[in-house]
């Protein structure tokens, strides 16, 4: 009866801690989007006269993903579905492929397209639709 209860109360403890975690995160991702608005003005408001480089934007871009990657872990931490650890990796796995270095080669941007094809795969044969 003594290790029931203890096994109730460490995974209370754990899913309490989770749920902090989730907060920790959506908190960083909130400060990370208010950056992200700041960085844009700054680029495409408030300095009209230069022109906005490629750089400018692939690292908005990048940033903005990563955000979302953070809301979908949060997400993920919550619901405790398979379904949310899908779409966290169909986010990362996307965020990498797009967001990928110049001086890599063509079987980084295949394997991207493959993982992002068998995650599809799995989530649309494998996962069983409830009404």
């Amino acid at each position: 009866m003594k290790k029931i209860k203890a096994k109730n109360f460490i995974l209370k403890l754990s899913h309490i801690f989770e749920i902090a975690l989730a907060v920790v995160i959506l908190f960083k991702v909130l400060l990370g989007a208010f950056d992200l608005f700041r960085v844009i003005w700054d680029s495409y408001v408030s300095n009209i006269a230069s022109p906005v480089a490629y750089y400018e934007f692939e690292a908005s871009l990048g940033h903005a993903l990563l955000l979302v990657i953070g809301v979908e872990l949060v997400i993920m931490l919550v619901l405790h579905t398979p379904e949310s650890v899908i779409d966290v990796l169909l986010y990362a796995i996307a965020r990498k492929l797009l967001l990928i270095p110049k001086d890599k080669g063509m079987i980084e941007v295949l394997i991207g397209i493959t993982a992002i094809a068998g995650l599809f795969a799995i989530k649309k044969y494998l996962f069983i639709k409830k009404d």
